[in-house]
Formats: structure tokens, C-alpha cells, sequence
């Protein structure tokens, strides 16, 4: 049970940063985006990334198409899904260890009420000549199953808040690959009214 407590504690830390942190990235990617809306110069464009582009990630993806020195649209896109890819991936931390905590703490819990188990047989057959004794039998047996109960409790409390913590992280993401899209053609045809 101290073992599935630590883990408890951890996932709990885990999962408030990680929606703390979603939550932010969240609200600097929508405040650059309304920020960007009904420019219609490059320069204004790159101004604006610049000030916003070290806060959210759709800042330092838009930070490699606008700030490009290339004028080259197929290396521009690979330099902006690496860069999305490297943002991402930064997101991903700790989700990891979140997804271990889950599949581990029920295993933990039937390790627990296993050698609970083992506990109360070796006080049976120490106990065999004098009689068994039902209620220490009964008392043993349940503590034991409250190892099984705990990690059952943990396991699927993590993966629930995993599963939802993935699903917002591939919002960002579904997000980002929107507006890349929206904005390389936005640059394509700024850069072609300025011909």
C-alpha cells in the first residue's frame, strides 16, 4: 500500500501539470492565432510571431514558415513539422510515466494480496497443530485483498486521466496541422501578391 500511495501522489502531480500545462499552451496558441487575424502583410505577420513565439508552440512552428530564409515551400513544411514534431514531443513528457502508473499499480496491488496470501497460509500451517482460527484466517485474507482493491483504484484513475490527457494533446496537434495548412497557404499567397 506505500508503494501504491507513492504512486498515487506521483500520478496526481503528473496529471495537475500536465492539464496546467495543456491548459496554457492552449491559451497562447488561441491568443497568437486572434492576434494574426486580418493581417494581411508579411512584415506584420513576422512581428507579431516574434513576440508571441516563445510562448506557444504554434508561435515557434509559424516562427519557421514567416522567418524563413528559404523560399523553398517543401523545406519550409519539413522545417515546420520538425519543429512541430520537437514542440510536441516536449508536451509528451511525463505522459510516459503516466501510462506505466497505470498498467503497474494493479499489478502492484495483486503482488500485495499475493504475498498477503503466502502471509496467511505460513500462519496456517504454523498454526495447524494448536487449529486454525477462523476470524485471524478471515482478517488476513482481507487485508490482503485491500492491496488488490487500492491497485485496482489507482490503475484505473490513471488511465482514465491518461486517456483524456492523450486526447487533448492530439487536439494540439490536430490544431497545429490546421493551421499550418491555413498559413502556408496564406504565405503563398501574400508572397505571390508582393511579385
Amino acid at each position: 500500500m506505500y508503494v501504491l500511495t507513492v504512486i498515487s501522489v506521483i500520478s496526481i502531480g503528473i496529471v495537475i501539470e500536465k492539464y496546467r500545462q495543456f491548459r496554457k499552451v492552449r491559451l497562447a496558441n488561441y491568443k497568437l492565432l486572434q492576434t494574426l487575424k486580418g493581417q494581411d502583410k508579411l512584415e506584420n505577420y513576422r512581428a507579431l510571431i516574434n513576440m508571441h513565439n516563445s510562448s506557444c508552440p504554434m508561435g515557434v512552428m509559424l516562427d519557421k514558415l514567416f522567418n524563413s530564409q528559404s523560399d523553398d515551400l517543401d523545406l519550409i513544411n519539413q522545417s515546420m513539422e520538425a519543429t512541430a514534431n520537437l514542440e510536441l514531443h516536449r508536451l509528451e513528457k511525463g505522459l510516459g510515466w503516466l501510462s506505466t502508473f497505470a498498467a503497474i499499480a494493479p499489478l502492484i496491488g495483486f503482488l500485495g494480496t499475493v504475498i498477503g496470501m503466502v502471509n496467511v497460509f505460513m500462519k496456517i500451517q504454523a498454526g495447524s497443530q494448536s487449529g486454525v482460527d477462523i476470524s485471524m484466517l478471515a482478517g488476513g485474507i482481507w487485508v490482503a485483498l485491500l492491496t488488490t482493491v487500492g491497485g485496482l483504484i489507482v490503475g484505473i484513475a490513471t488511465i482514465i486521466f491518461y486517456n483524456d490527457l492523450v486526447q487533448k494533446l492530439e487536439n494540439i496537434v490536430k490544431d497545429m496541422q490546421d493551421t499550418a495548412i491555413e498559413y502556408i497557404i496564406k504565405y503563398k499567397n501574400l508572397k505571390q501578391s508582393k511579385l
